[in-house]
């Protein structure tokens, strides 16, 4: 008997690690780390956006932007609407009630789109979490179903697993079951929610996302698009984040590139007739990338900097390892580095350990004796959610921005994630602005934004080692 029982234990060890392995390094779904054509476009038709909060004479300051310019957009719009939110929800977390209502505001445009013409085609693709995997209700997802807007939830079954020490487990025993609306335990956004499953908490634990934040519209005869850090989520409705609006035919690759995630989650975009606009000379190149692709062009655009070039790098969550040894490598080759970072100490109310952003602020300082420049984002209860990398190199500039954090799990193909990258002189107007953003922030211009990096200096081994862990084996949330 004792054989047996030893034997059926051995068989079940063997087949989590086969599940592992094998959801960890699966045929990743068509549209998955994707790269659009690099588009030329032209100066006017490129805009860096932002939203800042800060503390300026003694008041807290909310300068927003990017939602107010979405918006704007959607009003304009006359044929075609679409949509990739990841957080897409009222819910508060443990935080108090005084947010703006920006999923709210969202639906009421969307649905007004909709009523002004009944003909306009408005897609909207988010994640999971919204209903807490099956287990709740969105009121949000459903008026705008009930106003017929189609609204796609993304199955993430089909991605890889980044966390196969559990997800092994969960595809084996647990995701059969399946989730529905109700249950005993609290619902983990909300405390003023139904109570739900233990199935959601379950899938939850999965640390799995469709993470993207993008808006297009119609202009009339074109597209304008928007590729955001921004989710219209109420809890977050008053963090920092980076946007870029991108007019022209970026439509088409973005179109495509949610084509795909539409497909693999048992939906349908609307057919559009957005057409490729023909390639000329223009000042700016345009390119959106997904997933592994953000993570190839990173490393490349650090890889090729040399003595005297500039990297300004605003992140909410940095940690992915290869990036972070490309930084120690270019501060050796005497580059400009910069950084403001997120302390990781907030989160929708409640306190956080300041892992990853910490321990690998102390790593990168130390290593590099001080040639690395860290300040933290001085936030008060809200998040620096920004996502971004801005490098200087000769008498050219490069921005990265978009949904995607510096980790293992944003760039190599685990979360869906999309950034975009803008490539031109440096004497564009768009880079001017994305440097004064920085510049503004660093140096504290006419508000208090960044505190020195003792301000939440941490050289603790035991948080180097947890975060290492937590990185390399997906055992979190960043």
């Amino acid at each position: 008997m004792k054989k047996h029982l030893i034997r059926i234990l051995g068989i079940i060890i063997l087949w989590l690690i086969a599940v592992g392995v094998f959801q960890t390094h699966k045929p990743l779904p068509e549209g998955v780390d994707y790269s659009g054509e690099e588009r030329p476009t032209a100066s006017g038709d490129v805009n860096f956006l932002y939203d800042l909060t800060y503390e300026k004479d003694g008041a807290m300051v909310h300068e927003q932007h990017i939602f107010d310019r979405v918006f704007t957009h959607i009003r304009g719009a006359e044929k075609y609407i679409l949509i990739d939110m990841f957080l897409f929800n009222s819910y508060l977390g443990n935080a108090n009630s005084n947010f703006r209502s920006l999923s709210q505001e969202l639906v009421e445009h969307l649905i007004d789109a909709k009523k002004r013409n009944p003909a306009i085609r408005i897609d909207v693709i988010t994640d999971p979490i919204n209903t807490v995997y099956g287990g709740a209700v969105s009121p949000e997802m459903e008026k705008l179903k009930k106003h017929g807007i189609n609204v796609i939830t993304t199955d993430l079954k089909p991605l890889r697993d980044s966390n196969p020490l559990y997800s092994a487990l969960w595809r084996t025993f647990i995701q059969w079951f399946g989730n529905s609306p109700g249950g005993w335990l609290p619902h983990p956004f909300s405390r003023s929610e139904p109570d739900v499953s233990l199935r959601g908490y379950l899938e939850l634990i999965n640390f799995k996302a469709n993470h993207r934040k993008i808006f297009m519209a119609d202009t009339g005869d074109s597209y304008v698009s928007v590729i955001m850090s921004a989710n219209p989520h109420d809890a977050s409705s008053f963090h920092s984040n980076v946007a870029m609006e991108v007019r022209g035919a970026i439509a088409l690759d973005l179109y495509n590139m949610e084509k795909g995630v539409a497909s693999f989650s048992h939906g349908q975009l609307s057919q559009t007739g957005i057409i490729e606009s023909p390639e000329t000379e223009k000042a700016l190149l345009v390119q959106a990338l997904t997933e592994q692709a953000i993570y190839r062009s990173i490393i490349n655009e650090i890889n090729i900097t040399t003595s005297g070039d500039n990297i300004s790098i605003a992140m909410f969550y940095l940690s992915e390892r290869d990036i972070i040894n490309a930084l120690k490598d270019a501060a050796d080759r005497a580059v400009n580095i910069r950084m403001i970072l997120d302390p990781n100490k907030d989160a929708f109310g409640y306190k956080k350990t300041g892992i990853p952003n910490r321990p690998v602020a102390h790593e990168l300082s130390s290593r590099t004796k001080g040639k690395i420049s860290v300040r933290w984002y001085n936030t008060m209860g809200e998040q620096f959610h920004s996502k971004l990398i801005f490098i200087t190199h000769g008498g050219e500039s490069m921005v990265i921005l978009g949904s995607a954090n510096f980790t293992r799990r944003n760039l190599r193909n685990y979360n869906l994630e999309l950034d975009v990258m803008v490539k031109g002189n440096k004497g564009n107007q768009v880079f001017k602005d994305a440097d004064n953003y920085f510049n503004r922030i660093w140096e504290n211009q006419k508000g208090i934004y960044t505190t020195d990096y003792v301000a939440y200096q941490d050289d603790s081994f035991f948080k180097m080692i947890i975060y290492a862990l937590q990185e390399r084996l997906g055992l979190s949330s960043f």
